[in-house]
């Protein structure tokens, strides 16, 4: 992705983060070390979360180049998608089980290293470093919800193709999936507008365009096995 800085490569997948990441980081200095401390956390999930789908998409002999962190997320560039619905259901939810597995596995250790007055603490703060810790914990649940919703571009929205394509086939469990998430991302929008959320809005953005681009590739893709199925005829 054109703009992206080389963090460092692991698994031989080379992580990479994007400038507009840096005005990200920025702004939320401006806020304090602690929201600063905030982000930097929540994108070691995020990097660990795309981590798992690549490993899961190599299980499958699909190769991941990199992985880029945009203030919005993270993107894994594979080389190809998943011949089978079952695969593509499997890389989709490997993301989101990991942050539902962080909950699980640090509930316990979260909640007597910090109390449940803190843990459970609403709304979430960054207040004080028990309270951001807290906070930073949370938002792997909010990491799962969010990715799961079932509209494209997000996991869950590939979940419901990889569900619906043996039934209804790719091409239109994809424009289904696209629709929802052009849904979705309006939603976003109008949400963000009223309530000044920049954040909101350029997430909407992002999930349209997304959508609609990977509708115009399994479109493309359709026409030119249709070319080749009359060939082979």
């Amino acid at each position: 992705m054109r703009g992206s800085i080389k963090l460092f490569k692991i698994f031989g997948i080379s992580i990479n983060i994007h400038v507009t990441f840096l005005l990200l980081l920025a702004f939320f200095l401006s806020g304090g070390i602690r929201w600063l401390i905030l982000t930097i956390g929540v994108f070691c999930f995020v990097t660990l979360h795309e981590i798992c789908h690549s490993l899961m998409a190599r299980y499958y002999g699909i190769e991941v180049r990199e992985i880029t962190l945009l203030p919005i997320g993270g993107i894994a560039s594979m080389s190809s998608m998943p011949e089978k619905p079952s695969q593509e259901f499997f890389i989709s939810v490997a993301g989101p089980l990991f942050n539902l597995a962080v909950i699980v596995i640090f509930y316990d250790p979260m909640k007597s290293l910090l109390g449940p007055a803190v843990l459970f603490h609403r709304p979430f703060s960054t207040a004080t470093w028990p309270l951001m810790f807290a906070y930073l914990y949370w938002i792997n649940l909010m990491l799962a919800a969010f990715n799961l919703i079932p509209a494209f571009p997000m996991d869950g929205g590939r979940v419901l193709r990889s569900l619906l394509a043996g039934r209804i086939g790719y091409g239109k469990a994809t424009k289904f999936a696209v629709s929802l998430g052009h849904i979705f991302a309006i939603g976003f929008a109008c949400f963000g507008i009223i309530n000044y959320n920049i954040v909101l809005i350029a997430i909407a953005v992002f999930i349209y365009t997304a959508a609609s681009n990977e509708a115009h590739h399994v479109d493309v893709m359709e026409a030119l096995k249709k070319i080749e199925d009359r060939r082979m005829v």
